[in-house]
């Protein structure tokens, strides 16, 4: 019954976008449409479909299912035809896991060749706009989705359930507390967008750095994604503004925006020392990492650490190493104040980067790793 009754809104929320294209097309002005009676426009909007002969069906996906995916949950809501003409099918997705995951999403269209009325089949991706998604954290994506091919004499007749297509689970650190964003959830300006600024407030540059949010009217209802502009290079202590801006059929609709979030790319950071000398190092693991710095008095980095997984589990530290000649492990690791012995520390280095193994217990710890500058010229 919920079902049947969500797939009926799915099917009224895209005839109302259609119908609209219908009216323009006979010469109704918009204006005129928006000032007449309820119960004048339910029969003008309905009477494009009376004569149509195929049914577009746009039903909800929630939960995923499979071995590798279950932890996957995706929220969509009903379509609407963006300024560019596209169909727009957005929502959610959830990592209800203890690992970071890369997802990609599919949602299969079906097309009608207007020559001919033969269906066709086809699959469209995307990605949500987090590129890391941590655990119980949540992502809005966005499908666009051409309404009419032109070029192929097509018209989109129906769209599936949007499904996992790709899960890759990762060993990527999240940095908490790395980012300070400064907006308000208020749609601001002509165009309802979400504006603020974003600051590096840790020791190393980021990447690629972007804002994402979900926008929501005043039942609460996600009525679109947004994501915004994208910032090559964040250097450490820096603040630039950010501006996503919504679909132009959206900005009305919106109230406030919710569960913004900051996407960057991962990869290999570089630490500055007091002396300005440079300390690259990776750190690899499923876990959440805090208030990371170079202390000069010990000659270490430190920083905090609790692994996702509530039982515990292994943390890859890599150091660049190519100024180093010598033979033995010139690091100690202290966990908590204490040193690690050996059974717990594994060593190898392949003449670039000294590799360190280590298992973080439960809950959250401090780890150190002393004689830094032995690694520099």
């Amino acid at each position: 019954m919920v079902e049947s009754a969500r797939v009926n809104l799915f099917e009224h929320a895209i005839m109302v976008v259609l119908s609209m294209a219908f009216l323009g097309s006979v010469g109704v002005e918009r204006k005129r449409v928006d000032k007449m009676p309820i119960a004048l426009i339910f029969p003008i909007i309905l009477l494009p479909f009376v004569i149509l002969t195929m049914t577009i069906s746009f039903p909800y996906a929630n939960a995923v299912t499979g071995n590798d995916s279950e932890v996957v949950v995706i929220d969509v809501e009903p379509p609407f035809k963006g300024a560019d003409g596209e169909i727009k099918l957005m929502g959610t997705v959830h990592n209800t896991g203890d690992l970071p995951l890369e997802v990609k999403l599919g949602v299969d269209i079906i097309t009608t060749t207007t020559s001919n009325a033969t269906e066709t089949t086809v699959m469209e991706e995307t990605a949500p706009y987090s590129r890391v998604l941590y655990p119980f954290s949540v992502s809005p994506f966005k499908f666009s989705i051409k309404s009419t091919d032109q070029k192929s004499y097509t018209t989109l007749t129906g769209i599936g359930k949007p499904f996992v297509i790709n899960l890759e689970k990762l060993s990527t650190p999240n940095y908490e507390g790395l980012v300070i964003l400064n907006y308000t959830n208020i749609p601001f300006g002509q165009n309802a967008a979400l504006v603020g600024t974003v600051k590096n407030s840790g020791p190393f540059e980021l990447r690629d750095v972007a804002v994402y949010a979900s926008a929501h009217d005043k039942t609460r209802k996600q009525v679109d994604s947004v994501k915004s502009n994208v910032i090559p290079i964040l250097e450490p202590g820096k603040e630039i503004a950010f501006t996503a801006i919504p679909d132009p059929t959206s900005e009305s609709q919106i109230e406030y925006y919710s569960c913004a979030g900051v996407d960057m790319n991962p990869q290999m950071n570089k630490l500055t020392k007091d002396d300005n000398k440079m300390i690259r190092y990776d750190l690899e693991g499923p876990v959440a990492v805090r208030d990371l710095k170079y202390d000069n008095a010990s000659d270490s980095m430190v920083f905090g650490v609790k692994h996702y997984n509530p039982d515990g589990g292994p943390l890859v530290i890599k150091v660049e190493s190519n100024e180093y000649k010598g033979s033995q492990n010139p690091l100690s690791l202290m966990l908590d104040g204490k040193y690690l012995s050996i059974d717990r520390t594994i060593t190898g280095d392949n003449g670039k980067v000294l590799t360190m193994n280590i298992i973080i217990p439960p809950k959250e710890h401090k780890v150190q790793i002393l004689g830094i500058s032995n690694l520099l010229p």
